[in-house]
């Protein structure tokens, strides 16, 4: 088996874990918020708003520079350091105290975590151009697969050990990621050190990832990308909320949450590599497309239910769309940009998502506050429709290959 497989099988099962352990505790995390001292559930959407807008906004700074020193000193080494920051920080979330403790925690948390972002440099960097839709979206399919499991998991923990623990169990699982990564993942393709590089290419280097970064297609594909991960967060502060005004304060309020807000993921992992794989045939932008306007129509009726069930039918559809989006997006980013910059590149791109992430949160507390909870629903979806018409309208396919090519043939090429 060559080694950009071995690798691809091995990230695939890291980011399978990694996601249990992350996505383990953010079902209840605003239940977690009314144990340590929150009062109502108005304020618990506002400090989980917080949560998730402040890591998001370290995330957004950390980002770039994350994947500028990816590009010099390796992404495996940025997939341990990032991995490692979610296992120390993820336990300390667990042993918080009050809601600044753990609202802090997590803000650094943002800035040294990234493990999605440094998985998927590693294995679009490593991966034959002719594979890189199917290997994407076997990742993605990793990724999904794992924020399946992993609310699942952590509503049954939390509704027989407390909320508390679960962050222990979660920290436990990135402990496992970090030490497999570790002793099992080979980079192959080793960036030159920044010593070895000629003089031209190093007063290049700054300003060739924004060079890079700003031809049109790729800066659309940043866009997407980021609006993706917006409208998903306008929802975060209210979505468990808003299973608990469906049902009150059921018994099984954390398990059904989870449940929610796993099926999902459930689809998209089912989603991800079949659409990965025809998107390597018939295009990436015709699925990325589709996938996007359906993302957008499939949450319209979701402001309407009038119980949790009919959200997870719902929600089930809608991750078979959601499937195709990172996978298509990040293949055509791939493409559209120079082997070695793909890093900088990469990690503009997660900046940019995590701005999204940050702000997003905001905005869907703020409607909430203002129209209920069902309208963030219909935001969501007018968001995912705009992100469809950009795409359609401005990411021209031929153009995407023929502009990596020029800028590889900007770059000097160093010698040893």
């Amino acid at each position: 088996m060559s080694r950009w497989k071995r690798n691809l099988i091995v990230l695939c099962f890291v980011q399978l874990v990694t996601m249990i352990g992350f996505s383990g505790f953010h079902p209840f995390v605003a239940y977690y918020l009314l144990d340590l001292g929150v009062e109502t559930p108005a304020e618990a959407a506002t400090w989980l708003a917080i949560f998730n807008s402040g890591a998001a906004i370290s995330m957004m700074i950390a980002s770039p520079i994350w994947g500028s020193l990816a590009d010099r000193h390796g992404r495996r080494m940025m997939l341990i350091r990032a991995t490692t920051a979610g296992c120390v920080f993820t336990l300390l979330m667990g042993l918080a105290q009050s809601p600044s403790h753990l609202i802090i925690t997590r803000i650094i948390q943002g800035l040294f975590s990234g493990t999605v972002v440094a998985a998927i440099t590693l294995v679009a960097t490593e991966t034959p151009e002719e594979y890189m839709g199917r290997s994407l979206g076997l990742m993605q399919t990793s990724q999904f697969v794992g924020q399946t499991i992993g609310p699942l998991v952590g509503g049954l923990a939390a509704d027989a050990l407390g909320y508390r623990n679960v962050f222990f169990v979660s920290s436990a699982l990135m402990l496992a990621s970090v030490l497999t990564t570790l002793f099992f993942v080979r980079e192959t393709r080793r960036p030159q050190p920044a010593a070895a590089a000629q003089p031209k290419r190093a007063k290049r280097a700054p300003g060739g990832a924004l060079a890079a970064i700003a031809n049109r297609n790729i800066l659309v594909l940043v866009l997407t990308l980021a609006g993706n991960s917006f409208a998903i967060a306008v929802l975060s502060p209210v979505l468990s909320l808003y299973i608990r005004a469906l049902i009150g304060d059921a018994p099984n309020l954390a398990t059904l949450a989870g449940t929610v807000m796993s099926v999902a993921a459930f689809s998209s992992s089912v989603s991800a590599v079949l659409l990965g794989r025809w998107a390597d045939k018939i295009g990436q932008k015709k699925i990325l497309v589709a996938c996007v306007l359906g993302v957008a129509l499939v949450h319209v009726p979701q402001s309407y239910v009038t119980h949790p069930y009919q959200l997870i039918v719902l929600r089930s559809i809608q991750g078979l769309f959601m499937g195709g989006i990172m996978p298509t997006a990040n293949a055509l980013l791939a493409r559209a940009t120079d082997v070695t910059r793909r890093g900088a590149v990469y990690g503009f791109s997660h900046s940019a998502q995590a701005g999204g992430r940050a702000l997003g949160p905001a905005l869907g507390a703020a409607v909430a506050n203002t129209w209920g909870m069902a309208s963030t629903f219909l935001v969501t979806a007018g968001i995912f429709g705009v992100m469809s018409a950009l795409v359609a309208t401005f990411v021209r396919v031929n153009a995407v290959k023929v502009e990596a090519e020029a800028e590889r043939e900007k770059t000097p090429v160093a010698t040893a």
